[in-house]
């Protein structure tokens, strides 16, 4: 089912909807009251006049409205200064109780502004109310003064919505909760309403919204049109030069300070600071701290994914040279050892094979970045380089590649292209390339092409699942690392290698590899590269079930890789982070997360394709799924997942899980498949315990063998997977009425103890509720449901319809109210806040024609009105 709800709620706003319907009340006799509605674009002023309008007519109001237009471009006032005239020669109606309703009155000139106060001044209509919506960022100083003091004027703040309260709007919009994908989205609309109204229509309007079972899905993590064009008229509103600065804010992400934001223009800080003013006015930047971040998350990528592919990937570049320009005249400090002491290191001679220093590094050109990306990688780009990135890659290795070789300019030209051949898009063409340069270099050797060659291939044989030819290779390669083979991709072998370890549960190895990778990169001064190496450890951190440490090490890489501009490892960190956190049961940062590195792999040609990535964000993208439509998204958009051998080798609780799923879907042939897919890769790789496990306890859920179950509760080397198997143990086993109970309960405790030493706080959530529900002898009953709203007996005098126009919500508020509690209480009941449950039940006072609380109760449980 896919669907969402015409309208929009105004949510949040009751307080100053009170201070509205005060500010009428108060203005029957007294003359020139103001109120101003004050907020930034987006927050509602519009909707509350458009309320107040129709409030005062019921009051007894005339009103007049008017909005201004900007001050560029404008071809009149919509007759407000005709108005005016009209009301200082007494021609407008002195009789009325009237209502001068302006929109966008930050727009009012000087001028404009003397006529109004002209007027106030003058009194000669003794009964007119002004009811003012402005940004409260913009307006000259006449306006601000007008508005700031006075008699009578009185001042609303729309603040931005709170979480609770902008998702509660979502979730109206949708006609359904929406699920923790979603949420993030509406998070990122910093609590703008019209944000969060746009995202939502946009998401409808795109059908990019599934609704099953109450619950709104998202189809795909893409910006809607809707927010695109929001921030294509906020920018349009701004200078070229504030539309500039803001363009490149956007690229730069996250935090970043203005001296960034004015280097990256060739400019002081000092020169951009009106452009900066501006865009602070306009709502669109902050400075919650020493840095500047945008209001709006939403805003920001829209603007971002708005400039075009290669505009990106040049300020990216421009952006990570800015942050990391490396000059090291001296020793930098290691993010591992602390600051090495002693004198500046002279650059050492290009025949040395490990140069104690690099004296001067250079910021991340296009192959500094694309060979250690490649170097990574277990899988090739999918697509070609364009011809003027090859050939500007090509460049940069010719000047590395000759400071590490005596030879001829030619033979180092040769070289560098042989290297840009293996960022080709066909991988059995990178495979056939790698072969050749290799079969041309038959005495081995340390050039750079052979090294990089020989852990290419490596890592395709193990992305098709030859795990000891992936390891044959990676150690090939390790050993050919020498004088030849440039400082920066030295890690990078090592690295790629131990990685590969990691995933096989050799934990040892790859510890000791990643340990020299480090000491390499300080040797050479490449403090700019610790992300990968980091984020490898992370991930080694991950797969021994060493939850807080993976997160730490994974934050702490990630960080590096903002500052060295190393976004080729992101979606690899991110993945470690999206898996703890759904260890943790911590949805929302899941989801985060992938929104994130969504946003990296879209604009960045260095990210290569990564399978913890995407099996990461299938997880995320199913946690709230019934299993049928789950197993329907598996088959469907992630149905790459099942056709790569190397998600069953580098997250060996895969198996098992989709098998658990598909049962769960009452599909067997589809558990079936995935233990036919898992045990083929186990029987090509008898030498790797790890696989053999995973296919014996995917096998074991698919056809109930306990033996099965035991073996990969004993035998798993990464400890979560045990766990998980006496899990699965425990539940196989509860369902034997007989002593299989009491065996049942001791795996589940088990399987509780472990994920609680873990951290794995969902998983062990779910497995004491396995026990309390399968074992325990008492289960607590349920928590009684609220009772359904009573409908009251019909009122004397009024029509059974006053209590049918009612929604169902103001329903189920009447008669909670009417047992007597508080709003507070009534807002934990019914899911709601405090506020939106008052303007709930100022809605229902005005629908049933009641002013009290007292009367509500008396409707509902009498069915006749009194007076109080």
């Amino acid at each position: 089912m896919t669907g969402c709800v015409d309208g929009a709620l105004l949510l949040g706003r009751s307080h100053q909807w009170e201070n509205i319907e005060k500010f009428l009340a108060a203005s029957s006799g007294d003359y020139g009251n103001v109120l101003t509605l004050e907020g930034p674009a987006g927050t509602g002023k519009t909707r509350l006049l458009q309320d107040a309008e129709r409030l005062a007519a019921d009051l007894g109001f005339v009103t007049a409205s008017f909005s201004l237009p900007s001050r560029e471009g404008s071809s009149g006032d919509g007759g407000f200064e005709s108005f005016l005239a009209g009301l200082e020669s007494g021609s407008v109606g002195t009789s009325e109780r009237l209502l001068v309703v302006v929109d966008d009155f930050h727009h009012a000139t000087e001028a404009l502004l003397d006529r109004v106060l002209s007027v106030r001044a003058r009194r000669s209509h003794p009964h007119v109310a002004w009811l003012l919506a402005l940004r409260s960022c913009c307006g000259s100083r006449s306006a601000k003064g007008f508005l700031g003091h006075g008699h009578g004027v009185t001042r609303v703040d729309l603040e931005p919505l709170s979480d609770e309260e902008a998702i509660e709007l979502a979730a109206g919009l949708l006609g359904a909760k929406p699920a923790t994908e979603i949420i993030s989205m509406v998070k990122d609309a910093g609590g703008n309403p019209l944000l969060v109204t746009e995202l939502v229509s946009g998401l409808c309007e795109e059908q990019n919204v599934e609704i099953h079972d109450g619950l709104a899905r998202l189809k795909d993590f893409r910006t809607p049109r809707r927010i695109r064009e929001v921030a294509a008229r906020w920018l349009n509103a701004l200078s070229e030069k504030s539309h500039q600065l803001i363009q490149i804010a956007a690229a730069m992400g996250g935090p970043f300070m203005i001296g960034e934001l004015a280097a990256m223009q060739g400019e002081t800080t000092a020169s951009i600071l009106p452009a900066v003013n501006e865009v602070m006015a306009a709502g669109l930047l902050v400075f919650p701290a020493e840095q500047a971040v945008f209001q709006h998350e939403l805003i920001r990528r829209a603007v971002a994914e708005a400039l075009p592919s290669a505009v990106r990937t040049a300020l990216s570049e421009e952006i990570g040279a800015l942050r990391n320009p490396r000059p090291l005249n001296a020793l930098i400090a290691s993010e591992f050892h602390g600051a090495p002491g002693g004198a500046t290191a002279k650059t050492a001679p290009v025949h040395i094979s490990v140069p104690t220093v690099v004296q001067e590094a250079v910021a991340l050109n296009p192959a500094d970045r694309f060979v250690p990306a490649l170097l990574l990688a277990r899988s090739t780009r999918g697509e070609s380089l364009p011809l003027g990135l090859a050939e500007e890659i090509r460049a940069e290795l010719t000047r590395t590649l000759a400071d590490v070789h005596v030879t001829a300019a030619t033979e180092v030209d040769k070289a560098a292209r042989r290297v840009v051949s293996l960022l080709d898009g066909d991988s059995g063409r990178v495979r056939r390339n790698a072969q050749a340069i290799l079969d041309a270099h038959t005495g081995g050797g340390s050039d750079a092409d052979v090294v990089t060659a020989t852990a290419l291939i490596s890592n395709l044989e193990w992305a098709k699942g030859d795990l000891a030819a992936g390891l044959r290779w990676g150690r090939r390669a390790v050993s050919r690392i020498g004088e030849f083979t440039p400082p920066m991709w030295r890690p990078y072998v090592r690295l790629a290698l131990a990685a590969k370890l990691s995933d096989v549960g050799q934990f040892d190895e790859a510890e000791e590899l990643i340990s020299t990778a480090r000491e390499e990169a300080d040797r050479a001064g490449l403090t700019g590269h610790t992300a990968a190496i980091l984020i490898t450890r992370a991930r080694l951190l991950l797969q021994a079930s060493r939850l807080q440490e993976a997160q730490d090490a994974a934050q702490a890489g990630l960080d590096a890789a903002v500052k060295a501009g190393s976004s080729w490892v992101v979606p690899v960190g991110q993945a470690v982070l999206i898996l703890v956190a759904l260890r943790r049961g911590d949805l929302s940062s899941a989801a985060d997360y992938v929104w994130r590195t969504r946003a990296v792999v879209s604009a960045d040609r260095t990210v290569f394709p990564s399978i913890q990535y995407s099996w990461g964000e299938f997880l995320v993208s199913t946690a709230q799924l019934a299993p049928r439509r789950a197993a329907e998204l598996l088959t469907t958009q992630y149905v790459d997942l099942l056709a790569q051998p190397q998600l069953y080798v580098e997250e060996v609780g895969a198996a098992p899980w989709l098998v658990r799923l598909a049962l769960a879907a009452d599909d067997t042939p589809l558990a079936a498949t995935v233990v036919a897919g898992v045990e083929a890769v186990a029987a090509a790789n008898p030498d790797f315990p790890s696989v053999g496990v995973s296919a014996a306890h995917a096998r074991g859920l698919l056809e109930k063998d306990t033996g099965a179950l035991r073996r990969a509760s004993r035998e798993h080397l990464s400890p979560c997977s045990g766990a998980l198997a006496d899990e699965d143990l425990g539940a196989l086993l509860a369902a034997d009425e007989g002593r299989g109970r009491a065996l049942a309960l001791d795996r589940l405790r088990s399987a509780l103890h472990r994920f609680q030493q873990f951290g794995a706080n969902a998983d062990a959530a779910r497995v004491q509720e396995l026990i309390n529900r399968h074992i325990a002898s008492a289960p607590p009953a349920p928590a009684a449901a609220p009772a359904p709203a009573r409908a009251p007996a019909r009122r004397a005098g009024r029509p059974a319809s006053q209590w049918e126009s009612l929604s169902e919500t103001e329903r189920t508020i009447a008669s909670l109210v009417s047992e007597g509690m508080t709003n507070r209480q009534v807002a934990r009941r019914v899911a709601l806040s405090p506020h939106t449950v008052n303007y709930h039940l100022r809605a229902i006072f005005r629908k049933l024609g009641i002013s009290s609380r007292v009367e509500v109760t008396r409707y509902v449980t009498q069915g006749v009105h009194e007076s109080p």
